[in-house]
């Protein structure tokens, strides 16, 4: 038998795909910019061109939007990044197909109804709360702390700056790219790639769930 196809638009660096595929779905990526770390097939495209709509045998749809537009500075001082989800959603709508959208936290203006999820509930070393948006009822894990002293993982390169040290005299912020994939739980994966990405653990709950909606049980 063959794994139902989901479709991972505006993919990066696949730390979503790798969740989904660990589900038990294969995995196409979108993105607008080649992935040459992209762990399974890709294509590099618009994710919202008419010919990414019309492939055939998709079962089901992930998309993870451009955020800088709903990132908390920017919902502060303003952006000039579109904003995508709405667009998104109005294709994913019309497929017929079970389908996510996730963002960050400052995206949930403009969600419908999201799963909130965060590293405390996975049992890794980071917070990353990020929010999931479908058209399945969504089942949220048990409740859990958020992770006391959590790694960060952002900044625009990896150049071991370290934003601030707590009182232990631990940093906050991964110094390194092995630490950004440590904490990630992406060893494939760029410091690009770490700081724009969620966990894959996030996407193998969702994926589960998923999968019993493509599969009908």
């Amino acid at each position: 038998m063959t794994r139902p196809l989901l479709l991972d638009l505006f993919c990066c660096e696949g730390g979503a795909a790798t969740g989904y595929h660990e589900a038990g779905f294969d995995i196409l990526g979108v993105d607008i910019n080649l992935q040459p770390l992209y762990p399974f097939e890709m294509i590099q495209a618009d994710a919202l061109d008419d010919r990414v709509w019309a492939m055939d045998g998709v079962a089901a749809y992930h998309a993870s939007p451009p955020c800088q537009s709903y990132s908390t500075m920017s919902n502060r001082h303003g952006s000039d990044e579109p904003e995508l989800i709405h667009l998104v959603r109005h294709r994913l709508e019309a497929t017929g197909k079970p389908w996510v959208i996730e963002n960050v936290v400052g995206a949930k203006r403009a969600m419908r109804s999201p799963l909130r999820l965060h590293g405390g509930q996975f049992g890794l070393r980071l917070f990353r709360p990020r929010y999931f948006e479908s058209n399945i009822l969504l089942m949220a894990p048990e409740p859990a702390p958020r992770v006391k002293d959590a790694v960060a993982v952002y900044g625009v390169r990896e150049d071991r700056r370290l934003l601030w040290t707590r009182e232990d005299g631990t940093e906050l912020r991964a110094a390194t790219l092995e630490q950004a994939r440590d904490a990630m739980e992406m060893p494939w994966a760029s410091w690009n790639g770490c700081r724009e990405a969620i966990p894959p653990a996030y996407t193998r709950f969702i994926g589960e769930q998923l999968m019993r909606e493509v599969s009908g049980g």
